[in-house]
């Protein structure tokens, strides 16, 4: 969690005192009071639709995650940019539908923008083109009613959707440039988000990796919480 909440700093461009990090690592766990809170990132987790990571505290916590993001897509109120196991977990949750069809091993891609994505507040400052670093098991078949998808490509069509007018879910993952995905992969190794026996090239494929387009979503994200 250090190391995500390091990157979202980074690429944020917010502060200790300006950015709260809620541990949820309990069924139990509260979400919290968001009185005076401007906006919310949801971060990526071990948890994934197709293969539970451990039923219970996955089951309570995506539950009261999905609740919250729904009422805010319903209400305007709060902002929420989630990444990675937000794609899959709102749309399970809130009617659309998940399986393993477009799961992605650990590289690079080149997502493509929508109509309604060059359309979009925030999502409208990237350019047509523009590459994410990804890694998921699980992919979004279905949208959840009233979703908008702003960034699609061949290897997952669904990549970014937004639900409402200010929630915003991506499967990639635009915290992350080069750095921070072989850091944070080195805790995954064995989770199969790559295959052991090609970790070199993985991590050989990070190399060069030009993010910073997507990194600066997080950020653009930031202003228009604060513009509100």
């Amino acid at each position: 969690m250090a190391a995500e909440y390091s990157d979202f700093l980074q690429f944020s461009g917010l502060t200790p005192e300006t950015l709260e990090q809620r541990p949820l690592e309990s069924p139990q766990a509260d979400l919290g009071d968001f009185t005076d809170v401007a906006g919310v990132f949801i971060g990526g987790s071990p948890f994934t639709i197709t293969q539970p990571y451990e039923s219970l505290w996955q089951e309570e916590i995506s539950r009261k995650l999905s609740a919250f993001v729904a009422a805010q897509a319903a209400s305007g109120e709060i902002p929420v940019f989630s990444a990675c196991y937000g794609a899959s977990m709102l749309a399970h949750y809130l009617g659309g539908s998940v399986d393993s069809t477009y799961s992605e091993s650990a590289g690079t891609s080149l997502v493509r923008l929508t109509d309604a994505g060059r359309d979009d507040p925030i999502v409208s400052a990237l350019p047509d083109e523009f590459t994410v670093l990804t890694g998921h098991k699980d992919s979004v078949i279905t949208l959840p009613p009233g979703a908008t998808l702003l960034g699609t490509n061949e290897a997952c069509p669904v990549q970014l959707y937004r639900l409402g007018d200010v929630v915003w879910t991506s499967q990639f993952h635009p915290e992350m440039d080069s750095a921070a995905i072989t850091r944070r992969l080195g805790f995954y190794e064995a989770e199969g988000y790559c295959d052991p026996a090609e970790l070199e090239q993985t991590y050989a494929s990070f190399h060069g990796a030009d993010t910073a387009a997507v990194n600066g979503l997080l950020q653009r994200f930031v202003e228009f919480c604060q513009q509100r």
